[in-house]
C-alpha cells in the first residue's frame, strides 16, 4: 500500500509545481518578446529609417510583459497561498455539515 504524504508537503509540492509552470510561462513570453521586437526594430531600419517607430509597440508590450511578470512570477506565492486558504475553509465548512 502507498505511504500517505503529509498535507504540508503536497502544498508544498504543489506551490512549486505551479510556480515552475508559471516562470516557464513567463520565460517564454519574454523570448518571444525579444526576438519579435528584434525583428521590428530592424525592419524598421530597413524600411522605414526616417521615422522611429518600433518603441511603440516595444513599450507596450514591456507594460504588458512586466505585469505578466508580477502576477505569473513575482506575486504567486501569495496568490497560491490565498488560494489554500479558501480551499481550506472549505473543506471545515464541509466537514461541520
Amino acid at each position: 500500500m502507498a505511504e500517505e504524504i503529509p498535507l504540508e508537503d503536497y502544498k508544498k509540492a504543489y506551490r512549486e509545481i505551479v510556480s515552475e509552470e508559471e516562470k516557464r510561462g513567463f520565460f517564454v513570453h519574454l523570448v518571444v518578446y525579444v526576438l519579435v521586437n528584434v525583428m521590428l526594430i530592424a525592419i524598421n531600419f530597413i524600411y522605414s529609417p526616417e521615422y522611429i517607430w518600433f518603441f511603440y509597440p516595444l513599450i507596450c508590450w514591456g507594460i504588458g510583459i512586466s505585469i505578466h511578470y508580477l502576477f505569473g512570477v513575482h506575486w504567486i506565492q501569495k496568490e497560491l497561498t490565498a488560494k489554500e486558504a479558501k480551499a481550506d475553509y472549505k473543506a471545515r465548512a464541509v466537514k461541520r455539515k
